[in-house]
């Protein structure tokens, strides 16, 4: 087609970028298209995965983890790269679907998170934590995401996908070549910055699923839920996008502007019968699941603990809840937290932005990137409630029946001060009354799902210039300014202080009172607060909309991470002045360069999130604030020795170092030594070393402690604890209230977690090693086998919960045990004083090895079209947790310590077919293996008791297949469907798939398919 004149690009891409961020609700466009040279294809004829990256159209080849550009393909370091032409064929909204298919990659914050979602997606490679992964736009990072994360990972939400050429990932060590981050290795996207021409690119996609489950749904359904029978459509996904593109008529100018509109909706648990209700482990001998819940529940539970607090040891706290007239009946409750909480958060988002240079001369070619992205998403979990945040009521609250009076307060159950004496009170007539002690379980059912509506609304500017100064030296010098912008709204919360205001209720005795004789707050009476409206929780009746908008509030908070570069580097190419080798034929590259970084975090909260007055969020969320900055110099240099000569076709040596200074810790040192021998032109040996370093970021330096869920067990709690009674009293319990100790039915318990600015820098060590085959005897193959092995050692963070109180039971020892502080109860998680101390902390190391293998293989005819066969997999042999002196093996196994499901052995493979007629054809097959609940290890460090079911995933396979068809040029249109037959997830308790490590909705949804069957249509119109 003809090119687009500069002038019109810039007006166009000035006048969309300025709607895109004026007028956000009115922009609708972005997403995936052809580039032009790919015009007259339905598909690039390659892989749509490969070792090795796309050529660009003419010059070096630009490989991420060097800073040296390179005549040929090949890597030192391994690399999978996943192409425009591959996110087409999943139909994908979202980049990070395409990333965590990827047999390295692993879901962090993802869509399908919502209980501990921060509205962001980030990149997790290896498994070892998206904070060790470091993410870049075109060779340069994008700065960090949420404000709130403990991470502050990249958000990939920033990412156009309309103008993805190809992502290079890069596992292991890259902190010579980047710096601090590229601990587990980079995730770079190359950005279509040439592109030429106008495209529209537009997908819809939406969920299919059959529940006709009918083991879960009866075992459901005898519980007294709801579940779902029958086909479902729904979690729909559109996603529509444009890109415009040209260049000056000399040629020396070009830029390249993008707009993007993306919308996703809501899935609920309650939507499969498989996650329509929390599923626990089953009594003992029982081969079946059942239906747990939530001790928060409707009608309200009462727990009264004088058995403990007395020293009676008489039994467990006795437990009361309401029958369906609103009577006192001994038992409780359960609630059924599943079918609000999201599978699939709903999402709005747009996109914007342009890339442009201007070549002035060879000498000076200024560049400029702008990226702008706003995206919001709700994240929704069960209602809120009174979690027995109150533990005190009035003994003369007017809605107490006469035996809720005498059962809650007898003489034993009374509040008592320190001599033992039942602590009397002052009404404000002058009568007296006495308080009991009594924890209440009470869910907002009346107010809706909790909700955490989260806005980030991020910018990114480069600006830049790169040029020769002389021949053979080259320098590119830039600066760079990114920021997040966050905006927190938490609903439907209640209120801790307004809640014990509204249950302080008494009969108005004030002569002359508008009142008189109602029953009304203690504090309306003596005027503390006049606005409290009295809750009645006692009865079977819901709670009055008055009450409500009273005890119910929202928590507000706001805060931004920025991000500022300075970085410039002189690249030195030895061959234009005779410095080679005598028996090579390419000369000594060198890269030296500079780099300033500063990277700020201000998070805001208001009083209710900082005094934990939001009675659901499991304490008090803190304000945050610091900064940091890094002094750096770099330098690589890249030495072919031999190439072209018998037995040494091509024979290449780099190394490269890197000098940090960090203004909270000091100095450090990254470097690398990598080297590449083709004895012949099929075959490439190759193998590298890194030392790798990961500073430690704000959060974890400067977050202030606070205690907050952070568990999934206790061993000593209910009747029959799993520990012994020694054990226990190591674990904090005094010997009398051995199995005397209520265990929490939602398995969350307390940890106080937080930051610590005494924080040194983890470093890491890996090495690959790997051949390359590309046989002239089999055109359009190539085969590369790479093993790896990489150690962080001074791990930033925590221990974690379970895995001091399990190194406790374990060992005795009181490194772990006296980090554990039980409250009068005995408890770890019925009041903020039952904790577990688990600050961040430079402790241990984690050491995973395996050996990952690339295949592809490309057929063209001109009479059939062409064939492309793909294939990714990696062995995962060993993933070595030592956390202060716990040390166990987690390849093969899942669960609180362990973390996702990792199995040994992933893959994917796609074939795909072109034919000549503009018909295209692929299918994916994605394999995982079987993999084991960490209970089941002989590993003392993580053995322990469990349910049969909880034993053991299978192995998982899902198929995918897409269609494509030119139906003339410039209109391509896509049909599709991942997960094609409708697998369901593997269904495991809330104890092997707890919250803290990514569990939801009874499975990994980040690892395995929880939704069903994702059917997807799409339509490029390139012109």
């Amino acid at each position: 087609m003809k090119a687009i004149s500069i002038k019109t690009c810039l007006l166009v891409t000035t006048v969309f970028t300025g709607v895109a961020m004026i007028a956000p609700a009115s922009a609708q466009t972005t997403t995936d298209t052809p580039s032009t040279q790919n015009e007259g294809t339905t598909a690039p004829i390659a892989p749509a995965t490969s070792n090795t990256p796309d050529a660009d159209t003419g010059g070096d080849i630009v490989v991420t983890g060097s800073r040296i550009a390179s005549p040929n393909l090949t890597s030192a370091s391994p690399i999978t790269v996943v192409n425009s032409q591959e996110i087409r064929l999943q139909g994908a909204t979202r980049v990070e679907d395409v990333l965590n298919s990827l047999p390295q990659t692993f879901a962090s914050q993802s869509s399908s998170v919502s209980n501990g979602s921060n509205g962001t997606a980030t990149a997790n490679l290896r498994n070892l934590g998206d904070q060790r992964t470091l993410v870049l736009v075109n060779g340069r990072r994008l700065m960090p995401g949420d404000p709130n994360s403990t991470s502050s990972a990249a958000d990939l939400n920033v990412i156009p996908s309309t103008l993805i050429k190809r992502v290079d990932v890069l596992t292991g060590g890259a902190s010579s070549v980047y710096g601090s981050d590229a601990v587990g290795g980079v995730v770079n996207f190359v950005l279509d910055t040439d592109f030429t021409g106008v495209s529209v690119d537009a997908n819809y996609g939406f969920y299919n699923h059959n529940n006709n489950n009918q083991r879960l749904q009866n075992l459901v359904r005898s519980s007294g839920y709801d579940a779902p029978s029958g086909f479902t459509n729904d979690g729909k996904q559109f996603d529509v996008n444009l890109k415009i593109g040209g260049g000056t008529e000399d040629g020396r100018g070009h830029v390249v502007g993008y707009l993007g509109y993306r919308k996703i909706d809501a899935i609920t648990q309650g939507s499969r019968d498989y996650s329509s209700c929390g599923l626990n482990a089953g009594a003992a001998g029982s081969s079946e699941y059942v239906c747990g819940g939530s001790a928060t529940a409707f009608p309200a539970n009462f727990t009264l603990v004088d058995a403990v607090f007395n020293g009676t040891a008489t039994g467990l706290p006795q437990q009361y809840t309401l029958n369906g007239a609103g009577g006192l009946v001994a038992g409780r409750t359960l609630y059924n937290a599943n079918p609000l909480n999201y599978y699939q958060r709903p999402d709005t988002r747009y996109t914007a932005g342009f890339f442009a240079h201007y070549d002035v001369s060879e000498g000076f070619k200024p560049y400029a990137e702008f990226m702008f992205m706003d995206d919001r998403s709700v994240a929704q979990i069960a209602p809120s409630g009174n979690f027995s945040n109150t533990q005190v009521l009035n003994c003369n609250n007017p809605y107490l029946s006469p035996l809720q009076q005498a059962t809650f307060c007898r003489t034993t159950n009374l509040v008592r001060d320190g001599a033992g004496n039942a602590v009397t009170l002052t009404n404000p007539d002058g009568s007296t009354y006495n308080q009991a002690k009594v924890l209440i379980g009470r869910r907002n059912v009346e107010g809706g799902g909790r909700q955490s509506d989260q806005t980030h609304t991020s910018y990114r500017f480069v600006a830049g210039a790169r040029g020769d100064v002389a021949a053979g030296v080259s320098y590119d010098v830039y600066g760079q300014y990114g920021t997040t912008k966050y905006n927190q709204i938490y609903r439907n919360e209640f209120s801790v202080s307004r809640t014990q205001r509204a249950l302080d209720a008494i009969t108005d005795t004030r002569a002359g009172s508008a009142t008189l004789g109602q029953i009304v707050c203690r504090s309306v009476v003596d005027g503390t607060d006049p606005n409290c409206v009295p809750l009645n929780i006692f009865g079977s009746a819901a709670i009055t909309p008055e009450a409500l908008n009273y005890v119910q509030v929202a928590g507000f908070m706001q805060g931004q991470t920025k991000e500022k570069i300075v970085s410039g580097s002189v690249t030195f190419r030895g061959s234009e002045y005779g410095i080679t080798s005598p028996w090579a034929s390419e000369g000594i590259a060198l890269n030296i360069g500079g780099e300033y970084r500063e990277e700020s975090l201000e998070l805001e909260v208001d009083t209710a999130f900082a005094t934990g007055d939001l009675a659901g969020q499991g304490g008090p969320t803190l304000p945050v604030a610091g900064q940091y900055n890094v002094k750096e110099i770099f330098a690589e240099i890249q030495l072919p020795l031999v190439s072209d000569r018998p037995f040494f076709h091509e024979l290449t040596v780099n190394g490269g170092y890197r000098y940090s200074d960090y203004n909270t810790s000091g100095g450090v040192h990254s470097y690398k030594g990598e080297i590449t021998w083709a004895p012949v032109r099929d075959l490439t040996l190759r193998g590298g070393y890194n030392r790798a370093v990961r500073a430690p970021n704000v959060q974890e330096l400067f977050r202030s402690q606070s205690v907050q869920i952070d568990g999934a067990t206790d061993p000593c709690a209910g009747a029959n604890p799993t520990a012994t009674q020694a054990q226990c009293v190591n674990l904090g319990v005094p010997a009398n209230l051995y199995g005397l100790i209520a265990n929490n039915p939602s398995e969350q318990y307390n940890g106080l977690v937080g930051g610590n600015p005494n924080l040194r820098p983890e470093t890491a060590d890996t090495f690959t090693a790997g051949i390359i085959l590309q046989p002239r005897f089999l055109p359009g193959f190539n085969l590369t086998v790479d093993a790896f092995s990489i150690k962080v050692k001074d791990i930033i963070g925590v221990i974690g919960a379970d895995t001091i109180l399990n190194q406790c039971v374990q060992t005795a020892n009181p490194q772990f045990c006296d980090l554990i502080n039980r409250d009068a109860a005995g408890t770890l998680w019925q009041t903020p004083q039952g904790f577990v101390v688990d600050t961040n902390l430079n402790a241990g190391s984690i050491k995973t090895r395996g050996i990952d293998v690339n295949a592809g293989y490309v057929v063209r005819t001109a009479s059939a079209g062409s064939f492309a066969a793909n294939f990714t997999g990696t062995y995962v042999d060993e993933f070595t947790r030592d956390k202060a002196g716990a040390r166990f093996d987690c390849a093969g196994l899942y669960g609180a310590q362990c973390g996702y499901p990792q199995s040994k052995w992933r893959h994917q493979v796609r074939l795909t077919w072109d034919g000549p007629d503009g018909i295209g054809i692929s299918g994916r097959w994605r394999y995982l293996s079987a993999t084991e609940f960490e209970r089941t290890s002989s590993d003392s460090d993580l053995a322990a008791g469990f349910f049969p079911l909880d034993a053991r995933v299978p192995s998982q396979s899902y198929f995918d297949l897409a269609l494509t068809a030119r139906v003339q040029d410039g209109f391509t249109f896509r049909l599709g469907a991942n997960n094609l037959l409708d697998r369901e997830p593997p269904v495991l308790s809330a104890t092997a798939s707890p919250i803290g490590s990514f569990g939801n909705g009874n499975t990994y949804p980040g690892i395995y398919e929880a939704n069903g069957r994702y059917i997807f249509v799409g339509l490029t119109v390139d012109m």
